[in-house]
């Protein structure tokens, strides 16, 4: 693997332990901070937004900047809200570290996808932006659990001085391996959101939301789904966790295989056409651990199969907004998330067992697989008109 993608991918590991490490520590904290798990749950809230605010000011006060300065100043912010998150004393303090932290993620993803597309040999874009990512796919298999045995063992703290940790050597490795890179034409700021008056880049970013929201509608509910319907022993379930996080891992490297064979908007739609099956197979067969275990790896790694042909798929389609673009994905991504584990937990409250998430779940999934499959469909109408 070249080595500017070794330092950006390790940006994305880092990312991926800042951000889904809290879920797996919350009542650490909780308990640390002297505050109630929903008022502990605040924080995961504060990094969504944060997400969502960094894009903004990134076009707004960014978009001139060198993208290798640019993503310098981003890994900056990475390890100052990980760094302070790490001395956070109380509900306040944490909350304000928890957005800082989160200014960066999409920031991050978009900036490195468009630094990726243009260092990336022609053919090779989707390969490379899908290596890229790989590193939240290994914050998944071992940055998670490992925080989640360092809170127990050490201090929930040690989590996030590991995500400083790394974020200090991402700065390192993109100071010597990435080459300088002008800033992107700069039209205005107006011109940087004109890409969102075509109808692509909405059915990219409505699939990327519906996708992944379906995931985590079933994902959140994994545990009690496992323990009480599959008869998982809770012992074990930080197994099944790591299967996840190695499903991600192998969905991820598939897709990069896959990627100079097949176009971007095939590889996405028929990822997206898989995950809808599996939510609905883990519905109607939660009972066997044999069968739902296996289909939840497959789930998992749908999720990453889709997300580099998806991240390229919002940047082709961009034109001269290509930063807005880019992490507005990771925007879609974030609030799918969110929306999914609230829907997911509709039937549940209302009384219904565990698999009744992957209801919610596999609907959102399938509306995902229609705007992908719309998307395939246009970006096959432009190949046949040339």
């Amino acid at each position: 693997m070249k080595k500017h993608l070794w330092a950006l991918s390790l940006g994305t590991l880092a990312l991926g332990i800042a951000e889904f490490c809290m879920m797996s520590i919350l009542t650490n904290v909780a308990e640390s901070l002297s505050v109630t798990i929903p008022q502990a749950g605040h924080f995961i809230s504060a990094y969504a937004s944060g997400v969502c605010i960094g894009a903004i000011l990134m076009v707004m006060f960014a978009r001139n900047m060198g993208l290798k300065s640019l993503l310098l100043l981003i890994v900056g912010i990475i390890f100052l809200g990980n760094f302070l998150t790490v001395f956070a004393w109380d509900y306040p303090s944490m909350l304000l570290s928890r957005l800082i932290a989160g200014l960066p993620h999409g920031a991050y993803f978009g900036v490195g996808s468009i630094v990726t597309t243009q260092l990336a040999k022609k053919g090779e874009a989707s390969k490379d932006v899908c290596l890229m990512v790989a590193g939240m796919t290994v914050a998944n298999l071992v940055g998670v659990p490992l925080g989640s045995f360092l809170a127990w063992a050490v201090t929930w703290r040690a989590a996030f001085m590991i995500v400083a940790g790394v974020a200090a050597l991402v700065f390192i490795g993109i100071k010597i391996w990435v080459p300088a890179l002008p800033a992107l034409p700069n039209n205005g700021f107006a011109a940087q959101f004109r890409f969102l008056t075509h109808l692509t880049p909405w059915l990219v970013l409505g699939a990327i939301g519906f996708g992944n929201g379906g995931f985590f509608a079933f994902y959140s509910y994994v545990n009690p789904l496992m323990e009480n319907l599959s008869s998982v022993p809770a012992s074990l379930m930080s197994v099944v966790i790591t299967l996840a996080g190695a499903g991600m891992v192998c969905g991820n490297l598939f897709a990069a295989k896959l990627s100079r064979r097949y176009s971007d908007p095939a590889l996405a739609c028929s990822g997206q056409g898989v995950l809808c099956v599996m939510l609905a197979l883990i519905f109607f067969f939660p009972h066997w651990y044999w069968i739902s275990i296996p289909l939840m790896i497959i789930a998992a790694g749908c999720v990453f199969f889709i997300s580099g042909p998806e991240q390229v798929l919002i940047l082709t389609n961009a034109k001269e907004g290509q930063l807005l673009a880019a992490a507005m994905g990771q925007v879609a991504f974030n609030f799918g998330n969110a929306v999914g584990a609230w829907l997911g937990g509709l039937p549940i409250d209302a009384g219904y067992t565990e698999n009744w998430a992957c209801v919610p779940g596999s609907a959102m999934a399938c509306v995902g697989f229609l705007l992908l499959l719309a998307t395939w469909k246009i970006h096959h109408t432009k190949r046949t008109d040339r």
